[in-house]
């Protein structure tokens, strides 16, 4: 089977098993053969970008009318951040991700009752801002079907927001994870502690390029205050030195650098259930690093479906036979009690891609420590 053949399968037996879906956005740079491409939605207006073009997708019309029907991509009641992603009708690749702010403090209550991956559909005033993801000030809400990962964990601790808020301005330098950039560098989203914080970046051409440049799961230290507003969710602003030539931002681990490199990963397996955004379940390993900064590599065969299967049964297997230890990972669960072995070539070729893949073999992945 070609690769071209394996897309194609993949899109006929399940519309939004994609490759993004699968938690491996960005792999098709290395799947498809030079020169071939994907048509994607250019951001805020639905409109492909391909040689024939389609009237866009006006969504501050839709968000007044009939309303944006789509799933929530996380919800924090905590600290105040949820996000929404509004399903394109031509297709997965194509969504959109909106933040969501109540209007009121009736659809606060309803927002800080949502779930991840739970349908809603929401009505309001959709805000263009300057930089970063855009908003929708919400005057409605229809909440839909949760859902149910199927899946029994241990009770998730989340940090406090005034203490982190209280933590954060007591200092002026974070170390953390990239989670998210705009293509253009205007917008940065950082992980730190498990809990995922947006970042301004000031209109300076060279700080936004060298945002831009950024991968996710990249492990960076920045300087950093307290932005003015909103105050909530709290955000951080990129702030350099007074009288400082250099940037406020370092790289201190380039997780690209592993890209089509072989590395052996060891640590507690995880698991990505199957969900809204995801078409089939996707297993993976966890690498730990310094101040809770981990990475997730998901463990795939994408060059032989039945070994793919193999790994998947062994991996299964590993999970169910320890009933404790399962942990919340936001997006994801961690069995503490189950630990695997990966051997393969690290796959990590775009900027958002959401976790970095090691391509491998049934022989090269062995459950270690079922505990």
């Amino acid at each position: 089977m070609t690769t071209i053949d394996f897309l194609q399968q993949l899109q006929r037996n399940s519309p939004h098993e994609s490759i993004r879906g699968l938690c491996l956005a960005g792999l098709l740079t290395v799947l498809l053969p030079a020169g071939a491409t994907l048509a994607q939605g250019t951001p805020g207006t639905g409109q492909a970008s391909s040689a024939k073009q389609e009237a866009p997708i006006d969504l501050e019309a839709l968000a007044r009318t009939t309303g944006l029907k789509g799933t929530m991509h996380g919800a924090n009641r905590q600290l105040g951040t949820f996000v929404f992603t509004w399903a394109h009708p031509k297709g997965f690749f194509r969504n959109e991700n909106l933040s969501l702010v109540a209007s009121t403090p009736e659809i606060e209550a309803k927002l800080a009752a949502l779930e991840r991956h739970q349908a809603a559909v929401v009505w309001g005033k959709l805000v263009r801002v300057t930089a970063g993801q855009s908003h929708v000030m919400v005057d409605r809400l229809e909440p839909g079907e949760k859902w149910n990962p199927g899946v029994q964990t241990e009770a998730r601790e989340r940090i406090d927001p005034q203490k982190l808020a209280r933590r954060l301005a007591g200092r002026d330098r974070l170390e953390a994870l990239v989670h998210a950039i705009s293509t253009d560098g205007s917008a940065l989203v950082v992980e730190y502690r498990d809990e995922v914080l947006p970042v301004q970046v000031p209109p300076s051409e060279e700080l936004r390029k060298q945002v831009a440049g950024l991968y996710r799961g990249d492990r960076i230290r920045f300087r950093y205050r307290i932005a003015e507003y909103p105050k909530r969710p709290l955000h951080l602003v990129l702030t350099a030195e007074p009288g400082a030539t250099e940037s406020p931002l370092e790289v201190r681990d380039a997780l690209h650098a592993q890209h089509d490199q072989e590395r052996t990963v060891e640590g507690n397996l995880v698991l990505f259930p199957k969900s809204p955004a995801l078409r089939r379940t996707i297993w993976g390993v966890e690498s730990k690093g310094p101040d809770g900064l981990h990475r997730y590599y998901t463990i795939f065969n994408f060059n032989d479906l039945k070994d793919q299967d193999a790994i998947d049964a062994v991996l299964q297997a590993a999970w169910d036979s320890r009933k404790q230890g399962v942990k919340d990972a936001r997006n994801k669960y961690v069995h503490s009690r189950v630990q695997v072995r990966v051997t393969g070539k690290v796959s990590n070729p775009a900027h958002n891609q959401a976790n970095p893949t090691l391509i491998t073999t049934a022989e090269s992945v062995t459950v270690t420590a079922p505990r």
